[in-house]
C-alpha cells in the first residue's frame, strides 16, 4: 500500500507540473499567433519567427518528456507492486 501512496504523490506532483507547463505553452502559442497576424516578428535572434518556432518546439518537447516520465513512473510502480504481490 505504501508503494501506491508514493505513486499517487508522484503523479499529483507530475501532473501539476505538466499542467503548469501546458498553460505556458498555450500562452506562448497565443503570442505566436498574435505576432503572425500582426506581422510583429522581429529580425534579431530571440524575436524572429524562427526563434519563436524553436521556442514552441522546445516547450512541446519538454511536455512530451514530462508525459513520458509520468508513464514510465506508472509502469515502474506497477512492476514493483506486482513483484511484491508474488
Amino acid at each position: 500500500m505504501e508503494k501506491i501512496r508514493e505513486l499517487i504523490s508522484l503523479l499529483e506532483s507530475g501532473i501539476e507540473d505538466y499542467d503548469a507547463q501546458m498553460k505556458v505553452l498555450q500562452t506562448e502559442r497565443l503570442k505566436y499567433i498574435r505576432l503572425s497576424i500582426t506581422d510583429g516578428f522581429g529580425t534579431e535572434e530571440g524575436d524572429s519567427k524562427e526563434s519563436w518556432l524553436l521556442h514552441l518546439k522546445q516547450l512541446e518537447d519538454s511536455l512530451r518528456l514530462r508525459q513520458d516520465s509520468i508513464r514510465q513512473a506508472i509502469r515502474d510502480a506497477a512492476e514493483d507492486i506486482q513483484k511484491e504481490g508474488k
